[in-house]
């Protein structure tokens, strides 16, 4: 049944039963070592390993940025903000992993609790997700590695530009590494930069795409909560119209637990990464503007704003649905064929109304509500800080 959710048979391989919504995502944080349902293995150890080798190398970033306080530095880490924020999504995620595996449990055995119902609307109803929640993964991760072909390329076109008889050989991270920076020893150095540069970006692309696919998965789950409640009596047996309510209840009460944990899980990332892109955005915008006679790095440098935009949309736009999607609930309560049933059914159907009344809204800190409107907001905010940067030049 999981081929038929698939987008593209060259990508069937990543399909996993066990996980309807999330296999190839799952795979892929698998492959970076993020996921490891089976870290005593000596594959499982070495990616453990290689992620303590990437946060230690970018760490060391950071610290010589604070020390030596060098503003080439700093300009550097923000214009690369997105591949920092790996650091922060890869660590946050380790340390939540159990909360982040119950939740993934949770939602592969609700899915594969219905698709054994064989009921049609349910089967409808989640194919049609999945199909887009592997679209808008797939399409992202031709993004992530086009854009990283071209940022990883950048440094290599620039290099050997002679200032006062000195030659400039650029990096993309200012990492710790024990090599010269000036050839052959600049080589060894931007491999080492550019692999750890793929592994990072590999996990900021394993965790976006999985936090946007959850985003998905709920907003459908929502959809047949609201198929449940529309379905709920049943004319011809009361007791059963009773059962109807309250797995209605539960299976709705549940659902809403797992998204505040799962708010929970993303909420101090999300804070974060707001801030960075915003920065971030206002920093390029600059450097794009600056770029004179130099097509490859302009082109190189708008579409790494326009993956960045996107990533950005993405969660915002997804979130927004999932809010939208809550509060068609309550409503399809009344859809159901409440007016045939006796007055305790009716009673019932009235406070289940009443409790499914909740909107749904994630967060990115306590203060901001990931909604279409904060996403403008954001543009704003980036727009304002790039005007301000700029008049200061």
């Amino acid at each position: 049944m999981s081929s038929e959710f698939t987008i593209l048979k060259i990508f069937e391989f990543l399909e996993d039963p066990e996980y309807p919504s999330i296999g190839p995502h799952l795979k892929l944080l698998g492959f970076t070592g993020l996921w490891h349902p089976n870290r005593n293995s000596l594959i499982g150890r070495f990616k453990q390993v290689l992620f303590y080798v990437t946060i230690t190398f970018f760490f060391s970033q950071y610290v010589k940025c604070f020390i030596n306080l060098n503003p080439d530095s700093l300009k550097l880490i923000l214009q690369y903000a997105p591949f920092h924020m790996g650091i922060v999504k890869s660590c946050f995620f380790q340390k939540d992993y159990k909360q982040w595996q119950r939740l993934i449990d949770y939602m592969s055995s609700v899915e594969r609790g219905q698709l054994v119902k064989n009921d049609p609307k349910h089967y409808e109803i989640i194919k049609d997700y999945i199909k887009r929640n592997r679209k808008v993964s797939y399409f992202f991760w031709a993004l992530a590695f086009f854009s990283n072909f071209s940022i990883f390329s950048e440094p290599y076109q620039k290099n050997q530009i002679n200032v006062n008889g000195t030659s400039i050989y650029l990096n993309i991270f200012d990492g710790y590494t024990p090599f010269h920076k000036e050839p052959p020893g600049y080589y060894f150095s931007m491999s080492i930069q550019t692999v750890l540069g793929h592994i990072v970006s590999a996990y900021v692309v394993g965790w976006d795409t999985l936090v946007v696919s959850i985003m998905i998965f709920f907003a459908g789950q929502l959809k047949i909560t609201c198929y449940y409640c529309r379905m709920m009596i049943d004319a011809a047996n009361l007791d059963k119209s009773h059962r109807n309510i309250a797995d209605c209840h539960r299976f709705y009460t549940t659902l809403v637990e797992y998204t505040h944990l799962f708010n929970s899980l993303i909420s101090p990332v999300m804070f974060v990464y707001l801030v960075v892109i915003s920065v971030n955005l206002g920093v390029n915008i600059i450097q794009i503007v600056e770029i004179q006679d130099d097509i490859p790095t302009l082109v190189s440098s708008v579409l790494f704003v326009v993956a960045c935009l996107i990533q950005l949309l993405l969660f915002y736009w997804f979130a927004n649905e999932v809010t939208i999607e809550s509060t068609f609930v309550s409503y399809s309560t009344f859809e159901s064929n409440w007016p045939i049933a006796d007055k305790t059914v009716q009673k019932e159907v009235a406070l289940l109304g009443i409790t499914t009344e909740q909107i749904l809204v994630f967060r990115a800190g306590p203060f901001n509500k990931m909604s279409l409107a904060t996403f403008i907001a954001i543009l704003r905010a980036s727009y304002s800080f790039y005007t301000l940067l700029n008049s200061t030049n």
